[in-house]
Protein backbone atom coordinates (compact mmCIF):
# COMPACT_ATOMS: atom_id res chain seq x y z
CA UNK A 1 0.00 0.00 0.00
CA UNK A 2 1.13 3.62 -1.01
CA UNK A 3 -0.57 6.10 1.33
CA UNK A 4 -0.37 10.04 0.68
CA UNK A 5 -2.27 11.20 3.23
CA UNK A 6 -0.64 9.94 5.94
CA UNK A 7 0.47 12.28 8.89
CA UNK A 8 1.82 9.25 10.33
CA UNK A 9 4.80 8.35 8.37
CA UNK A 10 8.42 9.10 9.74
CA UNK A 11 10.43 11.60 7.13
CA UNK A 12 7.83 13.55 5.27
CA UNK A 13 7.66 10.76 3.10
CA UNK A 14 4.46 8.36 2.09
CA UNK A 15 3.48 5.53 4.31
CA UNK A 16 4.00 2.33 2.70
CA UNK A 17 3.26 -0.04 5.64
CA UNK A 18 -0.73 -1.15 5.90
CA UNK A 19 -1.49 -0.59 9.36
CA UNK A 20 0.44 2.50 10.20
CA UNK A 21 -3.06 4.45 10.55
CA UNK A 22 -5.23 2.09 9.96
CA UNK A 23 -6.43 2.66 6.89
CA UNK A 24 -7.37 -0.06 4.39
CA UNK A 25 -5.39 0.25 0.74
CA UNK A 26 -8.87 0.37 -0.56
CA UNK A 27 -9.48 3.60 1.08
CA UNK A 28 -6.35 5.00 -0.02
CA UNK A 29 -6.62 4.44 -3.59
CA UNK A 30 -10.45 5.97 -3.22
CA UNK A 31 -8.83 8.80 -1.38
CA UNK A 32 -6.20 9.20 -4.14
CA UNK A 33 -8.87 8.97 -6.95
CA UNK A 34 -10.98 11.65 -4.99
CA UNK A 35 -8.19 13.92 -4.83
CA UNK A 36 -7.24 13.36 -8.88
CA UNK A 37 -11.18 13.96 -9.52
CA UNK A 38 -11.39 17.14 -7.67
CA UNK A 39 -8.06 18.47 -9.28
CA UNK A 40 -9.57 17.97 -12.62
CA UNK A 41 -12.77 19.41 -11.46
CA UNK A 42 -10.88 22.52 -10.02
CA UNK A 43 -8.61 23.16 -13.01
CA UNK A 44 -12.19 23.60 -15.07
CA UNK A 45 -13.96 25.70 -12.39
CA UNK A 46 -10.79 27.48 -12.40
CA UNK A 47 -10.84 28.27 -16.28
CA UNK A 48 -14.59 28.93 -16.22
CA UNK A 49 -14.05 31.57 -13.36
CA UNK A 50 -11.90 33.30 -16.25
CA UNK A 51 -14.56 33.53 -18.31
CA UNK A 52 -16.82 34.92 -15.91
CA UNK A 53 -18.46 31.50 -15.36
CA UNK A 54 -19.21 30.01 -11.93
CA UNK A 55 -21.14 27.91 -10.16
CA UNK A 56 -21.94 27.81 -6.24
CA UNK A 57 -22.90 24.08 -6.35
CA UNK A 58 -19.56 23.04 -7.85
CA UNK A 59 -17.57 25.62 -5.17
CA UNK A 60 -19.19 23.86 -2.25
CA UNK A 61 -18.95 20.07 -3.60
CA UNK A 62 -15.17 20.50 -4.39
CA UNK A 63 -14.88 22.15 -0.22
CA UNK A 64 -16.85 19.89 1.51
CA UNK A 65 -15.06 16.72 -0.61
CA UNK A 66 -11.80 17.80 0.24
CA UNK A 67 -12.42 17.89 3.91
CA UNK A 68 -14.71 14.62 3.60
Amino acid sequence: MFCNQCEQVGKGGACSVSGTCGKKPEVAALQDLLIRTLKGLSYYASEGRKLGITDRDVNVFTVEALFS
